[in-house]
């Protein structure tokens, strides 16, 4: 299993998920692994699907920390976007995370 950490998202305009700046992230010492690189959000979901652990960081005083990790979502349409596992969580939602640009 592989691990990754996102750290900035870009959303549409109903909130979803349409890209990310993402890496590999070593387990172990909690360093990037790899240098992060933009994805579309379909990379993120075929690693989810692989088994692979996808976790958000937040932005703190402190640097970026992982707080909760991605889930698959599933649309009537067929789309597959990430969502964050787990209940609401006050400024640890995917619009609090930082952002690539438009």
């Amino acid at each position: 299993m592989t691990v990754y950490a996102v750290s900035r998202v870009r959303l549409d305009k109903d909130g979803r998920v349409t890209d990310v700046l993402w890496g590999e992230v070593d387990a172990k010492t909690n360093q990037w692994a790899t240098p992060e690189s933009v994805a579309p959000v379909v990379e993120v979901v075929d690693a989810i699907h692989a088994g692979d652990q996808v976790f958000a960081l937040f932005p703190t005083t402190h640097g970026h920390l992982p707080e909760r990790c991605f889930i698959v979502v599933d649309y009537d349409s067929g789309w597959e976007t990430i969502a964050l596992d787990g209940p609401s969580t006050h400024e640890r939602e995917i619009h609090d995370m930082d952002r690539l640009e438009p």
